[in-house]
């Protein structure tokens, strides 16, 4: 299944502690050949013609004591800055700075109870409901994210209650305080629910939803963000030995709505289809479309947080956001623990939106000593090749 790590049990476990490493190096070429090295937008592999580490990280977790749970993971690398690096949230008082919470992947503090097929609360960050694709590439199909994917959470603080109500299917409930942020926008928390069912080893299915209020301006506080997200996967053809192993397709459907004071309402929706095969126990094929439209910008990735520039700004790059993609992508695993990864993305989109050969962020590639010195070079069209290596014990 794509998001779900496929690896056996883990080698580090010492009783009721296990312990995890995770290193994920690449080198990405970006067609345009962007000066200033920066491919926009992105949360993974963010850097052109250079070998970069995405995401390196250390952690723990606490099961099979009666009752106690928890974990913490700590990260390094560029996804620590394309993810957690553009939470507004972070500069509304003190006491809540990035420098502190992006490293943390994960920190987690809850209690197991044994009732059902098990039920556990816990409070802390983790890793989001929302979507089919994970956080970690290692865990998906591909190795850069659909559209779907990234303009959805991949972490939310706050608490969360799992609820096994059978061998296959599980109901979670959620209170965070927004929509990827650490802190919140306006005085209301946001939350939502999961339920996904596994109702044979071959197929999967999952429904989930959000509500929150997600317009960062003191004036939309009544504003309202609903989400949804659907999605099933299916291995339709599976054998223990010869050289085609096994074939499985995946499909997700997502549908949102925003409502704001005093602005035009936004319609959100994407679409995201993979198909992969299996061929012998070492090597595997994907290949993945999607599609994503989003009326007014709301959760499409702006420039980054730190730039001075902003899209709704710049003549070609205003209006209603439609995007798509194309991405084929190879694996290697000669072993459980690593993966090799070569992969080929195509996307294009109806506005100015990704980095074109002048960057996006100052003449030469630098910051420019003023702002209007300089204007962002983005194209409608994006192709990249990235080569990944991925260690995970």
């Amino acid at each position: 299944m794509t998001g779900t790590n496929r690896q056996p049990g883990s080698l580090l476990t010492a009783g009721p502690v296990t312990f995890s490493l995770y290193v994920d190096g690449y080198y990405a070429w970006q067609f345009q050949q962007p000066i200033d090295h920066t491919i926009f937008p992105t949360t993974t592999a963010p850097r052109h013609d250079e070998i970069s580490l995405n995401l390196a990280a250390i952690g723990v977790d606490v099961t099979g004591l009666d009752g106690p749970i928890g974990r913490v993971y700590f990260q390094y690398g560029s996804n620590i800055l394309t993810n957690g690096g553009q939470d507004g949230t972070t500069t509304r008082g003190y006491f809540l700075s990035a420098s502190a919470f992006e490293p943390i992947q994960q920190a987690g503090v809850g209690w197991h109870f044994h009732a059902l097929h098990g039920i556990n609360t816990e409070i802390g960050i983790f890793p989001s409901y929302v979507g089919m694709e994970s956080y970690l590439p290692q865990e998906n199909w591909n190795y850069t994210h659909s559209f779907s994917a990234d303009f959805t959470p991949y972490y939310f603080a706050g608490a969360r209650g799992q609820i096994f109500v059978s061998q296959h299917t599980k109901v979670e409930l959620w209170l965070v305080n927004g929509w990827q942020t650490y802190g919140e926008w306006h005085e209301a928390k946001a939350g939502g629910y999961l339920i996904q069912t596994h109702p044979s080893e071959s197929l999967l299915l999952g429904h989930n939803a959000y509500f929150g209020a997600e317009d960062p301006s003191p004036a939309a506080a009544s504003s309202v963000r609903a989400y949804s997200d659907n999605y099933a996967q299916l291995r339709y053809f599976k054998r223990d030995s010869g050289f085609l192993r096994s074939l499985a397709i995946a499909a997700s459907g997502d549908i949102g709505f925003d409502s704001h004071t005093g602005s035009p309402n936004d319609i959100l929706a994407g679409g995201v289809l993979a198909h992969r095969a299996q061929f012998g126990t070492d090597w595997a094929f994907t290949v993945r479309g999607d599609v994503y439209y989003d009326k007014t910008q709301d959760v499409i990735y702006q420039l980054p947080l730190s730039s001075p520039y902003s899209l709704s700004t710049l003549p070609g790059s205003q209006g209603p956001f439609l995007g798509a993609g194309l991405t084929t992508t190879v694996d290697f695993s000669p072993s459980p623990w690593i993966v090799f990864r070569f992969e080929y993305a195509h996307r294009a989109a109806s506005i100015d939106y990704f980095s074109g050969h002048g960057g996006i962020t100052g003449p030469n590639g630098y910051a420019p000593a003023i702002a209007s010195d300089f204007t962002p070079d983005l194209r409608r069209t994006d192709d990249r090749l990235v080569f990944n290596a991925t260690l995970r014990l």
